[in-house]
């Protein structure tokens, strides 16, 4: 049979044809990965520098839907000898024992196929946040990680840097007690890279530009529902719509709630409310919205609000003896917060203690304090020893554990996901943690598998099938 027949007849039995020796964290990869790139701009131009930083890897294939187009040329430039691709199906087929591992890097409504058949096809995979476009995606990767029993990693950055380790030592020895944490506070209220236009007015869907003669369009558009090119779902527009992207939600939950998370065990909530919302529509997130996530209790700690605030002018109430010093010096100060301060709050989080202290972090890797206690010595824990790209490729390599693998990013991601849901519905919800369905909402039930026409577009089905 011709490669390409065995790929396809491989891929349809849910089975894969090679398996990389370093596929599942064995050591057997040789001294440096071969990485393949799917989405090289923005983005992924960024993860791109940081993995070559490592000196672990080579670039052996870039695939970009959009190849050449201006955003493309650093990395073309940078790494020439890269063969280029402009579909990531085409570039697996050709370069068949030739990869070693992937990195997704594309739009969020991209992650799922191409993770997934690199996942067939046995190689360790790096998917940038938010892991997947829809609840129900994130529960296939999860099975999927478990039946292919690759190296998985999402790219939440800030899980291999100081706020990992220092959630990982103090809730180990008791400083953050799980059962002490009366409520969690996240925020996001810096301007937006994307809505660009104002969503409150006529959604713009008549202003398409010409279509770049670099961009191959129905390969962009991948599982979504086709529809017709517009400059308003491209270069990082995507991300305000629902059919498309997971808004600030997904851009920046991942960098302000991963820790408190994954080591405070929160899981799924019960329930979701929404407040303060401003510029809603069916088409795009709003410009402003409040979610508190209820987090049921558990036989480790009591029940556990998380609140998230998104929008320039939504701030939570800082708390007393809180003052913004700098983006990565968010230092809480024992003099008192002015309305000053509280313009220049940043993305981060606040953790209320039942015993009335206050912990207070930036976003990412940013460590956390105690208000008012800056001076206090706190405990030491482990530094990073590498970054969150290198600790993706040493694990490849089988000598680090990856920090965020799809067992942990995934539960993460669906947090997102359920949060889009509520501010696409703009109504509270009620949620079952254990049979993962809203209790008495098909309308919401419907939205667990995505937004729009909730299947993928024909031809597009088997890559969810294990």
């Amino acid at each position: 049979m011709k490669r390409r027949g065995f790929l396809k007849a491989a891929l349809a039995a849910g089975a894969f044809p090679f398996i990389p020796g370093c596929a599942t964290g064995n050591g057997s990869c040789g001294d440096k990965v071969r990485l393949a790139c799917i989405g090289i701009g923005c983005q992924g131009w960024n993860d791109i520098q940081e993995f070559a930083k490592t000196n672990n890897c080579v670039f052996t294939a870039f695939c970009d839907t959009d190849m050449f187009a201006p955003h493309t040329q650093p990395a073309l430039k940078r790494f020439p000898k890269a063969r280029l691709f402009r579909d990531f199906r085409k570039m697996f087929d050709e370069m068949a024992g030739k990869i070693d591992a992937v990195a997704v890097m594309n739009p969020d409504f991209s992650h799922f196929p191409a993770t997934m058949m690199a996942m067939k096809l046995g190689l360790p995979v790096y998917v940038e946040k938010p892991l997947a476009h829809t609840f129900e995606e994130c529960e296939i990767l999860m099975a999927a990680e478990k039946a292919y029993g690759v190296v998985t990693q999402m790219g939440n950055q800030g899980h291999s840097g100081d706020n990992y380790y220092q959630f990982e030592e103090y809730t180990r020895n008791g400083i953050l007690d799980p059962k002490n944490v009366a409520k969690i506070v996240t925020h996001m209220n810096n301007p937006r890279r994307w809505h660009k236009w104002n969503a409150k007015k006529t959604i713009p869907m008549g202003e398409a530009a010409s279509m770049p003669a670099t961009l191959d369009w129905d390969t962009w558009l991948g599982t979504a529902a086709y529809r017709e090119y517009s400059k308003d779902y491209v270069y990082g527009e995507w991300r305000c719509w629902y059919e498309l992207g997971c808004g600030c939600l997904g851009d920046w939950g991942a960098h302000t709630m991963d820790t408190t998370h994954r080591f405070f065990k929160l899981g799924l909530p019960e329930e979701i409310k929404i407040s303060n919302v401003q510029g809603w529509n069916k088409y795009v997130f709003p410009m402003q919205d409040t979610l508190v996530f209820k987090f049921p209790k558990t036989a480790e700690r009591d029940a556990i609000d998380l609140e998230w605030y998104e929008g320039v002018n939504n701030r939570p109430t800082l708390p007393k003896g809180y003052k913004f010093l700098g983006w990565n010096n968010s230092i809480p100060t024992a003099a008192g917060s002015t309305a000053k301060d509280a313009q220049k709050l940043v993305p981060g989080k606040e953790i209320y203690m039942k015993d009335g202290t206050v912990w207070q972090g930036g976003s990412h890797s940013s460590r956390i304090l105690r208000v008012g206690a800056q001076n206090e010595k706190l405990p030491e824990f482990q530094k990073p020893t590498s970054t969150h790209w290198n600790n993706f490729l040493l694990a490849v390599m089988g000598k680090e554990k990856a920090h965020s693998p799809f067992s942990v990013s995934a539960p993460l991601s669906q947090v997102f996901m359920l949060g889009c849901i509520t501010q696409y519905l703009n109504r509270d919800v009620k949620f079952d943690p254990v049979k993962k369905q809203f209790i008495g909402d098909e309308e919401a039930n419907k939205l667990l598998k995505g937004f729009g026409c909730n299947t993928p577009r024909k031809g597009w089905e088997h890559f969810y099938k294990i």
